[in-house]
């Protein structure tokens, strides 16, 4: 068994963290290394036992406390993290977040009940949902089992992302590993940094983004998943969501991205061979780009796609098709305006 200790340093914002994209498979290799907490330290400290069958994923994301794979015969598959928030986050939220990348519409407090499950392991209480795919038509089909934990105001999260049979195979797995684990809450807002990683970039780097936004868009709090997050509506009741978002490598390509999307606004999925009929080619920030039109009866996506040094950058307006088509000029405007700011 092995015994993993991870110190999580104090840092201002709310974690969140984008999920389908980790079925990407990472290696086996990874150095299991062990942090002591010094005296003064306030923030939270996480330990935990793996499972034989699981390994430890490197190049851990900063924003994950522990990052974890199924060791298979066919290698490394699924993935499993353990992330703590800075403050008690909302079940619906935590639900929504995971159920629209896998083509949900949104929950409400009483429609998320039908998923939220309360499971005691080792006598503490975790809430749990599952949700599966219906935004593609991979096989085998994809799954999100999350887990949440909540004490003294702060909340941390399990998901497990994987295909639906080996979730199935590793559910008494996760429930040891959940019951394994030593969650003590700190005094400070926390934010889970790992300890070998740099410091993150300050807020007025001039390597951030930057873009100019239509003034009437109305512009909501970013997260940690969206550094761009702005809703647009009109007197006719119609709405709009946009965001800018950044992910490690090319979270699963062009092809997969774009199916999901499709699901998301009512759409069935295309193959290798009609992706081109929604994809035009554009510049951005002087970098080949794609512009991603979907268009249905009711619903629209416009989106651009920008991969730049082993990056992934998605640029999406989302919602009712009228008010989507009155808003497409200004949406290609902010495009054109996006600036990476690392030249």
């Amino acid at each position: 068994m092995l015994s993993i200790h991870k110190q999580l340093h104090t840092h201002a914002g709310l974690l969140f963290v984008p999920c389908l994209f980790w079925l990407v498979s990472c290696g086996e290799q990874a150095e299991v290394q062990s942090y002591e907490a010094p005296n003064h330290y306030k923030g939270p400290v996480v330990t935990w036992k793996l499972p034989d069958q699981w390994g430890e994923n490197p190049g851990m994301s900063g924003m994950m406390a522990g990052s974890f794979h199924i060791k298979t015969e066919l290698g490394p598959r699924g993935r499993i993290g353990v992330m703590p928030f800075r403050e008690s986050v909302e079940t619906t939220q935590t639900v929504n977040m995971f159920g629209r990348e896998l083509g949900h519409a949104d929950y409400n407090e009483s429609s998320v009940k039908s998923l939220v499950f309360s499971k005691n392991l080792g006598g503490r209480t975790f809430e749990m949902a599952r949700l599966e795919d219906k935004a593609s038509n991979e096989q085998p089909p994809r799954s999100a089992l999350l887990a949440l934990y909540k004490q003294n105001g702060q909340t941390w999260l399990f998901p497990f992302i994987a295909d639906r049979e080996l979730i199935d195979q590793q559910l008494d797995n996760f429930h040891t590993f959940l019951q394994s684990t030593t969650l003590r809450a700190g005094k400070d807002p926390v934010r889970a940094i790992a300890p070998s990683l740099p410091p993150a970039q300050p807020t007025n780097s001039p390597h951030q983004p930057t873009w100019e936004a239509p003034a009437h868009w109305e512009q909501k709090p970013t997260t940690q998943m969206r550094i761009g997050n702005y809703s647009v509506s009109n007197d006719n009741g119609e709405n709009l969501d946009f965001s800018i978002t950044s992910f490690p490598g090319e979270v699963g390509g062009i092809l997969a991205n774009v199916n999901r999307w499709l699901g998301q606004v009512g759409m069935e999925p295309t193959d290798q061979n009609g992706l081109s009929k929604y994809l035009t080619d554009r510049t951005v920030d002087e970098k080949p780009a794609k512009l991603v039109i979907a268009e249905s009866e009711e619903s629209a996506l416009y989106a651009i796609i920008l991969f730049h040094k082993e990056r992934s950058w998605f640029l999406k307006l989302m919602g009712d098709i009228g008010l989507a088509q009155e808003e497409k000029e200004n949406f290609l405007s902010l495009a054109d305006s996006f600036c990476l700011g690392d030249h």
